[in-house]
């Protein structure tokens, strides 16, 4: 159990790295990195005392030094060498030295105790200049109107590497924080390329019942009946299930959004009907249709009919016991089964793009990704000073100066933590595939970025090493594949983003994890055959009545404000 739950943050770290490594990307360039000209990357505006036009400097410093207030978080694990602290280090020493930016901090909090500090800052009008700040706590500053406008201020002092990366998700950080036409927050958004589902099947089980590979829904219900009732393991017993599945209904380790998707439905996501008006896609007609079937596959035993109380670590389990032949799940699963596969050798998993149960293309639903906003306080004089540390995430500084065990990492010391406003990549993954499929055909390592994603290496070392014959590097292998897939969907419109991207309303603070549990059980009834399939009509009742109308004329009013 203790290897499995290892296993298990391991995958998590890995998430994190693919995805956050951009928080200390620039930080990892050598000391050859050719420095931006500072007056190519400025603009002009005009000095109002002089009349005449001044360069703006994004990378420049503000004279006289001035000093800015700021609240953070911070793991009680994070560790500081040499005498630094939170306080004073190696990055606060660079914001005053480059950007006559002196910190100074209001308060610093364990993240469990950060959303009660931050109510009573709030209570009591005692904001700091910059915030990082959730989603709740950004919508709650806007409707106080306590924030900065930011639009021109980022437009003035943004450099161009700072604008392009924030663009990269097509606007769609940069939108959620605008409110009528109000620049109000900096989106750190994480990107949503890695939340979609897949469908993954055992192939070696394929081939052995001489089946084709799934490419409409119907395919998935004969695959399903087949793993079930043709014993694919060849040990004589009926001990193999078709479609897994846990507790949760929903996510990516193992969930059913995928089937779902493929009915054309999109659970715990907003999408636009008819009208163009917001709705919840949980309550619509294609969910009922979908959970029709999937009793219908409950009561054959062609869904595991232990689903209702397995959990993530318990499929796992199942999956490397050799039991399961077909999920829907992330990217990164194949690295779940490394156990499974050296058992047995001839266990293989392959993923697919997500089956229809109609002629129309199944899109893969992908949540809303912004998880943290920069904010600054109204009334700020110098709000410009959040671009400039926002800047100083992804500038090619002298390593001469700032060296990278000042900066990013020193043994187990991870230093770019210090850092008050990080950098992120939206499309981080994506272009892992482009530089890593570029490396593998060319046969040249060279060509991978591993300054802005250090996981590319780790990739193409893999991929190389398994096509050499390393068995070690199968997880991977696999892991690009389904990367691949994605990258797919990417360029071909095949995603389908919640079309509400902003943190919870009032109403969904209050009143969604209960509608949430409503949701999740009466679904798992219907699925498991206690609760006849109308009951569904009941429970979109239910869930309008006990708050989902109210969220859905707040999620309305929100559209309004874009």
């Amino acid at each position: 159990m203790k290897s499995k739950s290892a296993k298990l943050i391991m995958v998590t770290v890995l998430a994190s790295l693919l995805v956050l490594a951009s928080a200390c990307s620039k930080k990892d360039e050598g000391n050859n990195a050719q420095q931006p000209n500072k007056q190519e990357t400025g603009t002009k505006e005009n000095d109002t005392n002089k009349g005449v036009d001044k360069v703006v400097d994004p990378m420049g410093k503000i004279d006289p030094e001035i000093e800015v207030t700021a609240i953070r978080t911070l793991e009680p694990t994070t560790k500081f060498e040499n005498g630094e602290t939170i306080e004073n280090n190696a990055w606060t020493k660079l914001y005053e030295n480059e950007f006559g930016i002196k910190l100074k901090y209001l308060w610093v909090s364990d993240p469990t105790q950060f959303e009660q500090k931050f109510n009573i800052a709030m209570a009591s009008g005692q904001l700091a200049d910059i915030m990082p700040v959730n989603g709740i706590q950004f919508n709650q500053l806007v409707e106080a109107d306590q924030l900065a406008d930011l639009t021109d201020v980022l437009e003035k002092y943004g450099t161009p590497q700072t604008k392009e990366m924030l663009k990269k998700d097509g606007g769609v950080g940069l939108d959620s924080a605008t409110y009528n036409g109000k620049l109000l927050g900096i989106p750190v958004n994480m990107g949503s390329f890695d939340t979609a589902s897949l469908l993954w099947v055992r192939t070696d089980w394929l081939k052995k019942l001489n089946l084709p590979e799934p490419k409409t829904m119907a395919d998935v219900f004969k695959i399903a009946e087949a793993f079930v009732t043709q014993d694919p393991d060849g040990n004589n017993k009926k001990d193999t299930q078709g479609l897994g599945a846990t507790k949760e209904v929903y996510g990516l380790e193992p969930g059913l959004d995928g089937f779902f998707n493929g009915y054309h439905a999109y659970p715990k996501s907003w999408v636009a009907d008819a009208s163009g008006k917001l709705v919840y896609g949980s309550i619509q007609p294609e969910m009922k249709k979908a959970l029709e079937k999937l009793q219908e596959m409950y009561k054959t035993g062609f869904i595991d009919r232990e689903f209702g109380v397995k959990d993530k670590e318990k499929f796992i389990q199942t999956v490397n016991a050799g039991k399961l032949g077909m999920f829907y799940g992330a990217d990164w699963s194949p690295l779940l089964f490394l156990d499974g596969k050296a058992l047995d050798e001839k266990m293989e998993w392959k993923p697919f793009l997500l089956p229809s149960i109609d002629d129309q293309k199944a899109k893969a639903q992908t949540a809303y990704n912004v998880n943290q906003y920069y904010v600054v306080r109204k009334g700020m004089k110098h709000p410009e000073a959040v671009v400039k540390l926002l800047n100083a995430a992804s500038y090619q500084w002298d390593r001469s100066k700032y060296p990278l065990t000042d900066m990013n990492r020193n043994g187990d010391v991870d230093k770019w933590q210090y850092a008050l406003v990080q950098a992120s990549n939206p499309i981080q993954n994506v272009e892992l595939y482009e530089h890593v499929k570029n490396a593998l055909e060319k046969k040249d390592e060279s060509l991978l970025d591993v300054v802005s994603n250090p996981g590319q290496a780790t990739f193409y070392k893999n991929i190389n090493d398994f096509n050499n014959g390393d068995k070690k590097g199968w997880g991977f292998t696999r892991f690009f594949d389904a990367i691949t897939l994605l990258y797919d969907y990417h360029v071909n419109d095949g995603f389908k983003l919640t079309e509400f991207t902003s943190g919870p309303t009032p109403t969904m603070v209050e009143k969604q994890a209960t509608l949430l549990k409503m949701e999740l059980e009466t679904f798992t009834k219907i699925i498991m055959g206690e609760s006849s399939i109308d009951s569904f009509d009941e429970f979109v009742s239910n869930w309008k009545k006990l708050g989902g109308d109210t969220i859905t004329e707040e999620v309305a009013k929100w559209k309004a404000s874009k």
